[in-house]
């Protein structure tokens, strides 16, 4: 082979091997970024932005992956306004505004990109409130010939109105061919203005059309979480009548039951979580999550130790890994390792009871459990005042406990305190209050080193 020859060869390899290179950039980075940008767009033409936010914020990844690891790979241009304009439209602006300030400094770039960048930051004008800044800026992009951009900006500057309170711009924004975009933006801005009347008529008025958006499944969640719990169950109604797709009801239904059992309201909320666990079935994250409110719901319902290990037994290890069905494992543990400790002065199971009253809001069962310190341990400190507890969860009963303690306990802190005097004066008062002490020490310092074994044993996959 001739020397000339062999350098052709070695320039051919180079070439290749950067050409390799800058295609794996493309394919592995911009590629990706562009498919789920393109995701982005399709679920917004379908309504479905919070699905949308989701697409965009992995287009935006993709394209700032691009960017750290190739600065100067020749794709930069097309990374930065992916990223940018993704990161804007994922509700990231803060990782948005400098990429999308260094790309529409970039002399040359297309136009039909450079519109849509600059759309971009107006939409990160409008999540900052830079109403007048945004407004400017969209009201130059709403006539553009591409169909896709304009609508965009007209969407945004009708919201970039109705935040100002001009709700008279609005129509003129949207027009007659996006009508139905009209009512779900003004939905949007009365949750924000937190006008909860105005909200309800609105969704419940697309309900009676069969039209859902997820603005609705907000439009719950924010009544409920305001209080507003009878106008979200009104909208709810509305869709059940319609029947929409079962995955949207079950959200709504979850939204709901969620609330009302943060309110205490639980056999309301048992019905719509049961509702929710039956509708979401394809959705397994509701699915689950209502099967273990329903589980914490029947467990304060439970009055006896054998009734709350029944509902347990009915939950799956899937629905048990959940952060809800921990709120439920975490604090039965701490109760059963405080039970089944032997304990002569009945402390522990005396702690174990008000597990079950405060942490996990079970009065039946903290009740028995009282009850049970008392009468198994009846010449302890811990008695007479497991008896006034138990007195306090039982209305029918309190009477004749109270009693029983001024009767057959008069010198104790419990009998003082029946009389309205200061039991602090009274020797068993520093006592069982130490004892008490000792014994939550020791049965908290156990379950952590339980709950330490149990976590590690979930992570690696241990039965």
């Amino acid at each position: 082979m001739t020397p000339r020859a062999s350098q052709t060869l070695r320039r051919m390899a180079l070439l290749a091997a950067v050409w390799g290179v800058t295609g794996c950039v493309y394919y592995n980075g911009v590629y990706n970024a562009q498919r789920q940008a393109a995701a982005g767009d399709s679920r917004l033409r379908r309504g479905e932005e919070s699905e949308a936010e989701v697409r965009f914020r992995r287009s935006a990844e993709s394209a700032e992956s691009v960017l750290v690891r190739h600065p100067a790979s020749r794709w930069r241009e097309r990374a930065l306004y992916l990223a940018g304009t993704s990161a804007a439209l994922g509700n990231s602006c803060t990782a948005a505004l400098p990429r999308l300030t260094e790309y529409l400094a970039r002399p040359g770039t297309p136009s039909g990109d450079r519109d849509r960048a600059r759309l971009a930051v107006a939409v990160c004008d409008v999540r900052a409130a830079r109403l007048v800044d945004a407004r400017h800026r969209l009201d130059s992009l709403v006539g553009l010939r591409d169909v896709t951009t304009a609508r965009a900006a007209r969407r945004w500057a009708a919201r970039a109105a109705l935040a100002q309170g001009d709700f008279a711009a609005v129509p003129g924004y949207l027009g007659d061919d996006d009508a139905g975009a009209l009512p779900w933006e003004l939905v949007g801005a009365s949750v924000g203005a937190r006008v909860f009347t105005r909200v309800e008529s609105l969704v419940v008025a697309r309900a009676r059309v069969g039209e859902y958006r997820d603005e609705a499944l907000v439009a719950v969640r924010e009544l409920a979480a305001a209080g507003e719990l009878d106008g979200a169950a009104r909208i709810v109604a509305a869709y059940d009548a319609v029947r929409v797709r079962d995955q949207a009801r079950g959200a709504m239904h979850h939204a709901l039951g969620e609330q009302l059992q943060r309110v205490g309201r639980d056999s309301l909320a048992r019905l719509h979580l049961q509702t929710a666990r039956e509708l979401a079935v394809r959705d397994t994250i509701v699915a689950r999550d209502a099967s273990a409110r329903v589980a914490l719901i029947d467990v304060r319902r439970a009055d006896t130790p054998r009734a709350v290990d029944s509902t347990l037994a009915r939950l799956d290890s899937a629905v048990l890994r959940t952060a809800t069905a921990r709120r439920l494992t975490d604090p039965l543990l701490l109760l059963r390792l405080l039970a089944e400790r032997d304990d002569p002065t009945g402390a522990s199971l005396f702690l174990a009871a008000e597990v079950a009253r405060d942490s996990l809001r079970a009065p039946l069962l903290a009740r028995t459990m009282f009850v049970q310190v008392a009468r198994e341990h009846s010449g302890a400190t811990v008695a007479p005042t497991a008896w006034y507890a138990a007195s306090l969860l039982d209305a029918d009963s309190a009477e004749v406990w109270r009693r029983r303690v001024l009767i057959e306990y008069p010198a104790s802190p419990a009998a003082a305190r029946l009389r309205g005097e200061d039991p602090a004066a009274l020797p068993d008062f520093a006592a069982s209050g130490e004892l008490l002490r000792l014994r939550w020490t020791e049965g908290v310092r156990v379950w952590s080193d339980s709950l330490r074994r149990l976590r590690a044993a979930t992570r690696s996959g241990t039965p």
